[in-house]
């Protein structure tokens, strides 16, 4: 039986003991250290299919989608039958798509006020409360252009975030164990800032358009 070579025993274990790492960062939410245990271990088995994966996964959860999906999009290409590599891409050019979309759109409204103004005197309390189903939408209904604005962008972020953190609602109703595990401090404050910003926004917006017609009718 021929023996493993010193050299290969030894470079495998340091890339398992920098992979453990990396994944040990990752779940503690430190993907600065967890990116640089992968950049070690990629320096031992450059060419590993499961650490280039791991690397993008810290890349597309730090914000930085397009080098994440350059990754992707290699992986897939090179093994076909990689179904997670194919499913990231495919999500990250999603995301980039309708970051572009949002981006566009504030700047349409920056530029064109007039263009997502209601024509009529005042806004209604009842289509400012149907409009923040979007968050932001029913202040930029009633005119609260950058304040729409950022309501939009607050929860559409809070929510991108654990997106890429992989947080999985299906959990809940298919494995519940697994749901709980996945809840961490960082995913707890994410969801209080999307769901505070989102309810803040669908009260705000009536509030403010009946103050607008309350104050009106004092004026008259």
């Amino acid at each position: 039986m021929e023996r493993p070579d010193l050299e290969d025993v030894r470079k495998q274990a340091e890339f398992d003991r920098q992979m453990s790492m990396a994944h040990v960062h990752r779940m503690r939410g430190d993907y600065a250290q967890a990116a640089e245990a992968i950049r070690l271990a990629l320096h031992v088995k450059p060419e590993d299919a499961d650490a280039r994966e791991f690397a993008a996964d810290i890349l597309a959860a730090r914000g930085q989608l397009e080098q994440a999906g350059e990754i992707y999009k290699a992986l897939h290409e090179a093994d076909p039958a990689r179904a997670s590599a194919e499913e990231k891409f495919a999500r990250i050019t999603i995301q980039l798509a309708e970051g572009k979309r949002q981006q566009s759109l504030l700047r349409d409204m920056a530029e064109n006020p007039d263009k997502y103004r209601k024509h009529t005197h005042l806004p209604n309390p009842l289509i400012a409360a149907v409009a923040s189903i979007v968050p932001g939408f029913g202040q930029i209904y009633c005119g609260q252009f950058v304040k729409g604005a950022a309501f939009f962008v607050g929860v559409t972020c809070a929510w991108l975030f654990l997106g890429l953190m992989g947080f999985d609602w299906k959990l809940a109703v298919n494995a519940p164990q697994q749901f709980v595990r996945q809840i961490d401090p960082f995913s707890i404050v994410l969801l209080c800032i999307a769901t505070t910003l989102h309810v803040y926004a669908f009260v705000d917006a009536p509030v403010y358009a009946n103050k607008l017609k309350e104050k009106e009718k004092g004026e008259l």
